[in-house]
């Protein structure tokens, strides 16, 4: 099958439209297309207004519109209130959620160390109370590792803003896992990295990977010990449901601990000073562990 049949073929199947929707409500969308040279050509917007998706009947749009010429549809880690103008994604008020992502980069042929870093993350976040709201995405060479927006409940968010939240999240799990991982593996095989920022996007479940054929899938943490790289191919991809799944609350404790230790997303308009003293006290007693 050659690639624009792969394309027009997947993104028809009525349950790949449904995954993709439900993960892109409220979200800001990106997609990779290809042009006329096969080129790959990243959009965030269409006649100026910012790509949204708000049921399958707005992807359907988009699939026309690109003259189903999308490759990847991608969706921010932010979610908003609403998406209508530049304004709404470039508002910091408008943005109600974040996703706490860590992203995991490396290569095909590494999965099973790949798998290994995943394990001990979701290790920790379940050693931090977080169980049931971590889902995991193979996104193609790599993964991304997600506690569901959720999980920060509004009496947590209204002490801190969402992608403050989130990105200290997961700098804090960073700072005791990767020791740990890097004395194990070199960094240049599995790279872990904190990514959170106000336009972070990330793959969808079910979509195309931009250059590999195969499909974004999502798993429970139950699922890692069988992962197969046999679950992401477009002929008879293996994906779970329950990455909708939630406990409201649960990051709670997390989130507001790694914000009282590492401070907000450290943007120039937005910039919190780390606690740093707090911050050294952490690093020093996690490496007399290690």
């Amino acid at each position: 099958m050659n690639s624009q049949s792969l394309i027009r073929e997947h993104y028809s199947r009525v349950d790949v439209q449904k995954e993709i929707a439900a993960f892109c409500v409220g979200r800001w969308v990106a997609v990779h297309c290809i042009n006329e040279k096969g080129e790959l050509i990243f959009r965030r917007y269409f006649k100026g207004k910012p790509l949204a998706v708000s049921g399958t009947a707005d992807l359907q749009e988009l699939l026309k519109k690109m003259n189903f010429q999308v490759r990847t549809i991608y969706a921010s880690a932010n979610k908003y209130r609403s998406v209508n103008t530049v304004e709404d994604v470039y508002t910091p008020a408008n943005v109600v959620r974040c996703t706490p992502t860590w992203d995991i980069d490396s290569t095909l042929r590494n999965w099973q160390k790949t798998i290994d870093v995943v394990k001990q993350i979701v290790a920790f976040l379940e050693s931090e109370g977080v169980k049931d709201s971590v889902y995991v995405k193979w996104s193609g060479n790599g993964c991304h590792v997600h506690i569901h927006e959720e999980a920060i409940s509004e009496k947590a968010l209204s002490r801190a803003h969402p992608l403050d939240l989130a990105y200290a999240t997961v700098e804090y799990v960073n700072i005791n896992v990767l020791p740990k991982i890097y004395g194990n593996i070199n960094a240049e095989t599995v790279r872990v990295e904190n990514r959170m920022d106000a336009g972070r996007v990330f793959t969808c479940p079910l979509s195309l990977h931009r250059e590999l054929d195969a499909v974004c899938i999502c798993l429970k943490p139950n699922d890692l010990e069988n992962f197969s790289p046999e679950w992401i191919k477009p002929s008879n991809f293996k994906h779970n449901l329950a990455w909708r799944n939630f406990q409201k609350g649960e990051a709670d404790a997390l989130a507001l601990k790694a914000h009282e230790i590492i401070g907000g997303y450290p943007s120039v308009s937005r910039r919190k000073r780390p606690k740093s003293e707090r911050l050294d006290q952490l690093i020093n007693k996690w490496l007399q562990k290690s």
